[in-house]
């Protein structure tokens, strides 16, 4: 996807393959002029051992459901718009 495809409030996913459509949503919550920053909200428990061991589900509550900066230019091929625009 084009830098400019993504809006203030859209929904994103980031994938990892064909087989795991999403391993992660979250919504745009700052669109500046060079950079975009996502909230993530949910992620594939499974795809992220959630259920191996407490300690998986510790760091990835710490780790996984953060803000991630996206800056123009760089490559955008893992991120999806799974909302819809107005």
């Amino acid at each position: 996807m084009k830098y400019d495809d993504f809006k203030l409030g859209n929904i994103v996913s980031l994938y990892f393959d064909k087989k795991r459509p999403s391993i992660k949503l979250g919504i745009i919550t700052a669109l500046k002029k060079d950079n975009f920053i996502v909230k993530w909200i949910w992620y594939d428990k499974l795809f992220f051992l959630d259920q191996c061991h407490e300690t998986f589900n510790e760091l990835n509550q710490q780790y996984l459901l953060t803000e991630t900066c996206y800056v123009r230019g760089e490559s955008l091929t893992c991120l999806r718009i799974v909302s819809c625009g107005y």
